[in-house]
C-alpha cells in the first residue's frame, strides 16, 4: 500500500490578487506564503518521506525547496500534478467568473464542464488517478509527498472516497494544508484531509479574504 502526502502550495500572489492562476507562469509565493514556508520543514520534520514529487508551478517548488533539503531529498517533477489548465478563464478575476451562467455548472454538475480553451474535470480526474494507480504499482510500501494545487487535491480526495466527480467540490482545501491518503490495487483510504499544519498571523482572516479553489466560496485555484 502506498501512502500519498498531498501538500498544497503555500498561499501565493494569486490569492492575495483573487485571480484564478491556474497553468499561468511566474506566479510565486505571497508574503504570508513564505511566512508558512518558514515553518514547514520543522512542522514535517518527523514525518517518513521516502520521495518528493511535484508539479512544476513556481508556487509549488518554492513551497517545497527548504523542505526537501531538510529531508536531503530530490524533487522530482510530474506535470500530471500541475494545476487545471483554465483555458480563457486563466487570470480573471473570480468576483467576476462567479458571475457567470457557467459558475453553477462547475458548481453542480462540473462532469458536464470543459473550460473554454481549457481542459474539462474530466480529464483532470483522469490524470489524476492514473498518475496515482502509476505511483502504487510502483512504489507499493513507499510514503510519497506530492506537491500540488487545490483542485487536484479534492479530485484526488474524491477519487479515494469514490464520491463521484460531481461531489468533489464538496471538499475544501486551504494552502499549505496535508491530506493523506492509501492506495494499493485493491483498496483506497482516506486518511487525513486538509490538515493545518503551519498556522501564520491573521490566517483566518485572510483565507476568507483571499480564497481557496474553484469551489462554492468563490476560491481561488
Amino acid at each position: 500500500m502506498t501512502t500519498f502526502l498531498f501538500l498544497r502550495h503555500a498561499h501565493s500572489k494569486a490569492n492575495s490578487q483573487g485571480i484564478l492562476a491556474g497553468q499561468i507562469e511566474g506566479i510565486g509565493l505571497s508574503k504570508d506564503g513564505y511566512a508558512q514556508v518558514d515553518k514547514l520543514s520543522s512542522a514535517l520534520k518527523d514525518l517518513k518521506i521516502d520521495r518528493i514529487i511535484s508539479s512544476p508551478m513556481q508556487r509549488c517548488l518554492e513551497t517545497v525547496e527548504a523542505l526537501a533539503k531538510s529531508k536531503k531529498k530530490r524533487v522530482s517533477i510530474d506535470k500530471r500534478l500541475i494545476e487545471m489548465n483554465y483555458g480563457s478563464w486563466s487570470g480573471e478575476k473570480l468576483s467576476k467568473l462567479s458571475r457567470m451562467k457557467d459558475w453553477k455548472v462547475i458548481q453542480s454538475k462540473p462532469s458536464s464542464f470543459r473550460f473554454p480553451k481549457g481542459e474539462s474535470f474530466k480529464e483532470l480526474e483522469a490524470r489524476i488517478e492514473l498518475l496515482l494507480k502509476q505511483l502504487s504499482r510502483k512504489y507499493p510500501k513507499e510514503t510519497i509527498l506530492l506537491i500540488t494545487h487545490g483542485d487536484i487535491v479534492k479530485i484526488a480526495a474524491s477519487l479515494t472516497v469514490g464520491s463521484g466527480l460531481d461531489n468533489f467540490q464538496k471538499f475544501a482545501v486551504d494552502p499549505c494544508s496535508l491530506t493523506t491518503i492509501s492506495w494499493s490495487a485493491k483498496s483506497r483510504t482516506l486518511i487525513s484531509f486538509n490538515q493545518k499544519i503551519v498556522s501564520i498571523k491573521g490566517e483566518k482572516r485572510k483565507t476568507r479574504r483571499s480564497g481557496n479553489t474553484l469551489g462554492g466560496s468563490k476560491d481561488v485555484a
